[in-house]
């Protein structure tokens, strides 16, 4: 049976959710950050007329971790990001962070 948590930081906030199964962790954070561009390689999970959601993936420490954007007419949103892998989360989410500042800062050098 999946084991879920959440995790907290020093102030008691909310930074994660995880979940946690055999030995594979998925944590996940909501992150909404603005984005230049959609970054290549994103995929389409939904479209409709007002808006799209995207999903990138890419290696992170010992699994992946996955992008998740959100398209409209007034721009792109970064909004969560998730890792899946058997690294700790006290590994885990500092990487995650990193993974995010460095996410949202490709194509702001092109703007």
């Amino acid at each position: 049976m999946p084991i879920v948590k959440t995790y907290v930081d020093e102030r008691g906030e909310p930074v994660a959710r995880i979940v946690e199964e055999d030995g594979t962790r998925v944590i996940s954070m909501d992150v909404f950050r603005e984005v230049a561009q959609v970054p290549e390689g994103a995929e389409a999970v939904e479209i409709t007329e007002r808006y799209r959601v995207l999903a990138r993936r890419r290696p992170l420490l010992g699994g992946f971790c996955e992008f998740v954007y959100f398209q409209f007419r007034g721009g792109v949103q970064l909004i969560n990001i998730k890792y899946v892998g058997p690294d700790d989360a006290e590994v885990v989410i500092p990487a995650l962070l990193k993974a995010v500042d460095e996410e949202a800062g490709r194509g702001k050098e092109d703007k």
